[in-house]
């Protein structure tokens, strides 16, 4: 039997609205023949203060609960920030010129995932999904990626929308053999900014660290919002025109979803 690990990293907001999306879009999904482990790391704060977002207000305990039954780990917000070497990652300047505050919560994003990475290596997973916990999951993720990404160690599906001159990175479907870069992918940060010589950046880093493991990216075309503290669900857009940038990103996008046709074709009549 196949292991498949769902993971969740940040920050759980509103999940009375976003897990319900996640067991129907997600686990009621899973093909037969698969064993389902499910894992997180989130930041113990009751309240969220984001400048950027517009968010401000109580984050109540109720969000939490529901992963209480999970394997998973609660950390206090700051204590990454000296974990890492923030301040030489910095010296390459700020992507999103806000006084680092965008910058700060990225570093506490990835810091979530290489957390909760570090368990689930212990699980030795075939498929790994990494999923946020505040989003909002409207459409079903196709069993046929499901058992691509099992009999494809290299294989990784993000979502075809907002790439950013990178990669999607809200979330994915790995395979056995790329997972622990794309959680992991914080230790490459300075790497990325060094060899770029550019800020960090979310979406880029990203394509970064999976072209420097070897993965074969493939699209998919499950559409997620994120919903803010106060409910409010955002009008995201999910057009992969718009957000492709340079040509070989578009290349690389064209041949991704090919890569994608060809797996719902061999894979789509497994149950």
């Amino acid at each position: 039997m196949k292991k498949l690990a769902v993971v969740y990293f940040g920050l759980p907001r509103n999940s009375s609205v976003c897990y319900p999306s996640v067991e129907k879009n997600f686990y009621a999904q899973v093909p037969d023949g698969f064993c389902v482990e499910s894992f997180y790391h989130f930041y113990q704060q009751a309240f969220v203060d984001n400048p950027r977002s517009g968010e401000r207000g109580a984050l109540a305990s109720e969000n939490y609960q529901v992963f209480s039954g999970m394997k998973g780990q609660l950390e206090t917000p700051g204590e990454c920030l000296v974990s890492w070497p923030v301040a030489e990652i910095k010296r390459y300047g700020d992507a999103w010129k806000d006084e680092y505050k965008s910058f700060s919560n990225l570093i506490h994003q990835l810091n979530s995932l290489h957390r909760v990475t570090q368990q689930v290596r212990q699980y030795d997973p075939d498929v790994v999904v990494f999923l946020r916990p505040d989003l909002v999951y409207m459409d079903p993720f196709p069993q046929a990626a499901i058992h691509a990404v099992a009999a494809k160690p290299c294989a990784i599906y993000v979502p075809n929308w907002q790439w950013w001159n990178g990669l999607n990175d809200r979330f994915s479907l790995c395979g056995r053999s790329v997972y622990l870069a794309y959680g992991m992918r914080l230790e490459q940060a300075l790497d990325y900014c060094g060899t770029s010589g550019r800020p960090l950046h979310a979406e880029r880093l990203l394509r970064y660290v999976m072209a420097q493991a070897g993965a074969k990216l493939h699209t998919l075309d499950v559409r997620a919002a994120r919903v803010r503290i106060n409910g409010e669900i955002v009008d995201e857009e999910f057009s992969s025109k718009r957000s492709m940038g340079r040509r070989e990103n578009r290349y690389a996008h064209a041949m991704a979803s090919f890569r994608s046709a060809l797996d719902r074709f061999y894979f789509g009549s497994r149950k």
